[in-house]
């Protein structure tokens, strides 16, 4: 890596910042040929916008992790460049920073109810229209009002109902001054970037952006599980998570397969991670190809093993509640005598 007087790890960074305005070009271009282009085309290009998708992730994830350049302006504008697409980054950050300084097992846990599968198909029909109604960030301007009116607890049980907690973590960081300026620039970009794609052809939004981009972020909804399922010891930092050494996955997202060098060292940037492969230990999990392999649909073994496991924790814990609800029983009763005796 080759440090300089604009970037503050390597030049290779530049790398990654291309992918903001390279995917800005891209979106602008296929909305002003939406009107020529065949079902079958916008169709096939899907993979491709899925594609693009995950290497503004990779890139935002790394530029998080390790900003690119040594002016916070410079740094500022490249994260509101990444917000262009998927969703406003520093609430997506802030969450991010939270999954890394909490240790859970995703083995019992369900991809098909994370992204929304399992839900009522009422449910999953009403989240689709209201992806139409949120397009231009009206969920966004309601909760950053809110935060200004509403106790935390309250907006915290709003915008994430399934988990008010997290919500209350996340929602907290973003309420701070600082974060909440970041996080406003954050959707002005977002926003702005919408409202142009939306003038150059509102069918081309409404029709196909809105609902592919929809489809992308529900799917990808996903990634922390994947990113983790199978990991051989959930609460060791060597062995908590999952690698896969694909080169075309790594290529597309700057090396996100690292998953397990990354979590051992989230700071470490994104070139150095293949050098920490090496001190790793074997029995960790790692998969193929990239990591959207890694769902139980794939690996039925591991899978059965995962709920083998699981019913033979629950077998033990359930009899040690017996046990321990028996000794009380037989303790008590000659203390229950002695006070009969008593009266």
């Amino acid at each position: 890596m080759a440090a300089n007087s604009v970037f503050r790890h390597s030049y290779w960074d530049a790398v990654n910042v291309a992918v903001i305005p390279g995917q800005a070009v891209f979106f602008v271009l296929l909305a002003r040929a939406y009107g020529a282009l065949p079902t079958t085309t916008l169709l096939a290009l899907l993979p491709v916008l899925y594609a693009l998708a995950l290497q503004n992730s990779g890139a935002n994830h790394n530029h998080h992790h390790t900003p690119f350049f040594r002016s916070r302006r410079l740094n500022a504008l490249t994260r509101m460049g990444f917000s262009l697409q998927g969703e406003p980054k520093t609430p997506h950050n802030i969450y991010h920073g939270h999954h890394h300084s909490t240790n859970r097992s995703w083995d019992h846990d369900s991809y098909l109810r994370i992204v929304g599968l399992r839900a009522p198909i009422r449910r999953q029909l009403s989240r689709f229209g209201l992806s139409f109604v949120e397009a231009l960030g009206l969920r966004y301007f309601v909760l950053l009002v809110l935060l200004k009116r509403w106790p935390l607890e309250r907006v915290a049980a709003l915008a994430s109902p399934a988990d008010p907690e997290l919500g209350r973590h996340v929602l907290g960081r973003v309420a701070q001054p600082a974060a909440l300026r970041a996080a406003t620039f954050d959707l002005g970009a977002w926003l702005g970037f919408r409202l142009l794609l939306c003038a150059i052809d509102w069918r081309f939004f409404f029709l196909y952006y809105v609902p592919a981009n929809y489809l992308i972020t529900s799917l990808r909804m996903g990634e922390d599980f994947m990113h983790h399922w199978g990991a051989a010891d959930a609460f060791d930092v060597r062995r908590n998570a999952v690698s896969c050494y694909g080169k075309l996955y790594n290529w597309l997202t700057f090396n996100l397969g690292y998953h397990q060098e990354h979590h051992l060292r989230p700071t470490a940037h994104w070139l150095s991670l293949p050098s920490m492969t090496e001190g790793l230990p074997r029995d960790r999990r790692i998969v193929p190809f990239s990591h959207y392999v890694n769902v139980p649909l794939f690996y039925p073994r591991l899978a059965a093993e995962i709920a083998r496991r699981a019913a033979s924790q629950v077998g033990a814990a359930e009899a040690a509640a017996s046990g321990s609800a028996s000794t009380e029983v037989g303790s008590g009763a000659p203390g229950a005598a002695a006070a009969g005796h008593g009266e």
